[in-house]
Parts: structure tokens; C-alpha cells; sequence
């Protein structure tokens, strides 16, 4: 199989994807940075599995119709603006027959807990405003059905983290109190006071963060047209 991971990164899966598809597959990853596309082709990995590193924009893609047997796109639709036009682009590139999987989180079920909800609220509500798509892992479905594929099926999950520390990487915490205090969201009394009963939480062993996120496979159709 020729396979695409339409906003790779480090390249980490794509070489999870590429020990899959080998003998006589390969992997080409495609990510807007060049920085990380640079990194990528650095590692050790690289050198020894079927994966071309390429820089491009997921929208606008530089391969002709019908180049992949397979296509995946993971958390980079929240941060595209106009997503259908990159679902359609993966659609162009897939073969008939093909699968695209789409993954993706809906920002809008965030929730960290806190005695002091007002000021949650509102450092939720932040956060999720600061993406392009906050809902975009609950409208993969229509968005794949709508832009032309079928047979969907979707898997929805849940990211239950437990501990303060995780949770900052994830979602950020500090930084995005830091920010909205900056802002006027809430006074940077309130958002002290919201992080430290955060860290306490964890130490009792009750700090709660979650949100959930959707994958949705999808087929294109078979058609009898010969792709250009």
C-alpha cells in the first residue's frame, strides 16, 4: 500500500505506519512545517524505512489523483480554516476504493474540574476558543459524508487525565490562565487561585481533566472513470 499522513509532525506514526506496510509499501508525510519536516528526515528512522518527508499545505496537495491507497489526517483539521477544503484534497488523492481515517478532538466537551466553576468556565471557554475548529471532532462524520465518501464509520473516545502535570502538557493550563488573565478573561487573582487548587487536587488525588475526541473511517466510492 502507498499511504499519506496528511500533517505528520516528527513523523513518529509515519514510521509506525510505514513498519506496516513493508515489503513493498511506503509512507509519504506531509506536514505545513518545514522545521519539522527537516527534523523527521533526520531521524534514524528514516534511513531505514519506506517514508519521504515532504512540506505542503494539506489543502492545496502536490500529488496527482488517486495517489494513495490509504489516507490519515489527525488533529490538524482544528486548526484549518475552510477543513472541507483539505477533506476534498484527500478524497482527490485517494484511489477507489480507498479509506481515509480522520481523527480528531471536540474541544467543546473540555472540562477541567474546580470548586470555583466561574472562573473554569471561562479558562475552558478560552481555551477552546483558541482554535480554528473547536467542534471539528464531532462534524468529521458530516464532513467526510458531505465532501463525497460513505460507509462511515466513527469510534469516539475519551482523554480521562488524572494529573495535573500531564494535563498542563496537554492542554496547556498554565499558559492558557497566563494568557486569559492577560487578556481581562479573568483577574490574575482568580487565575492563580484556580491553578493552585488545581495542584492541590492533585495531590488529594481528585484533579479531573477531560475531553472527548471522534475517528471516522470513510470509503470512496468505486467508480468507473480512469483517475488522471
Amino acid at each position: 500500500m502507498t499511504v499519506l499522513d496528511a500533517g505528520c509532525g516528527l513523523g513518529d506514526d509515519a514510521f509506525r505506519m510505514a513498519k506496516l506496510v513493508i515489503p513493498g509499501g511506503r509512507v509519504v508525510a506531509l506536514d505545513s512545517s518545514i522545521v519539522m519536516i527537516e527534523k523527521a528526515r533526520l531521524s534514524g528512522l528514516a534511513a531505514r524505512l519506506p517514508v519521504e518527508f515532504q512540506a505542503g499545505d494539506v489543502r492545496t496537495l502536490p500529488f496527482p489523483d488517486c495517489s494513495f491507497s490509504r489516507c490519515r489526517i489527525d488533529r490538524v483539521l482544528q486548526h484549518v480554516p475552510r477543513p472541507e477544503e483539505a477533506v476534498s484534497e484527500l478524497i482527490r488523492v485517494l484511489e477507489p476504493g480507498g479509506l481515509l481515517l480522520a481523527y480528531d478532538n471536540d474541544w467543546e466537551t473540555f472540562t477541567v474540574e474546580s470548586a470555583d466553576r466561574e472562573t473554569a468556565r471561562s479558562l475552558e471557554t478560552f481555551w477552546r476558543d483558541s482554535f480554528t475548529n473547536s467542534r471539528i471532532g464531532r462534524e468529521l462524520a458530516e464532513l467526510l459524508v458531505s465532501t463525497g465518501l460513505s460507509d462511515v464509520e466513527i469510534y469516539p473516545s475519551t482523554c480521562l487525565i488524572k494529573d495535573f502535570d500531564t494535563a498542563d502538557k496537554v492542554y496547556n493550563l498554565r499558559e492558557t490562565a497566563r494568557r486569559a488573565a492577560a487578556e481581562g478573561i479573568v483577574s490574575s487573582d482568580r487565575a492563580r487561585l484556580w491553578l493552585e487548587e488545581l495542584l492541590d487536587r492533585m495531590v488529594r488525588g481528585s484533579f479531573l481533566a477531560a475531553h472527548t475526541a471522534y475517528t471516522v473511517v470513510a470509503g470512496k466510492k468505486q467508480v468507473r472513470t480512469r483517475c488522471r
